[in-house]
């Protein structure tokens, strides 16, 4: 995950856009106030492109909620929430790694262009 300032440096919180986030800034092709994030047919889920990085956009809006790195938690959306809208609430549901010295394996997402 980005350091929090990187990630509000380029994006912020927004109950316009599914996703739930837009953009701060001109980046590539994408207008300062559009959606951040595209959603992966496969997953069902919004990925988000930064500094040529993809992350599942709920664990960075979750990050910009709480201002606590999602790193070591699985982040739920509700169960009514079967769209997977990022403006509902999302719930932290569990430690991945209690172990803080040994770091968790990055996890693998399908590809995504950014």
């Amino acid at each position: 995950m980005p350091p929090l300032w990187r990630v509000q440096e380029l994006i912020k919180l927004s109950d316009q856009y599914p996703s739930g986030l837009e953009w701060v800034v001109d980046k590539a092709c994408n207008k300062a106030g559009t959606q951040a994030g595209r959603m992966n047919k496969v997953t069902g889920f919004y990925m988000v492109c930064i500094d040529n990085t993809v992350y599942l956009a709920h664990r960075l809006v979750y990050f910009l909620q709480t201002e606590e790195d999602p790193l070591h938690l699985d982040i739920i959306h509700e169960k009514n929430n079967t769209n997977k809208d990022n403006r509902m609430k999302l719930i932290p549901a569990k430690r991945i790694n209690k172990n803080p010295q040994k770091q968790p394996k990055e996890r693998k997402i399908p590809s995504y262009s950014c």
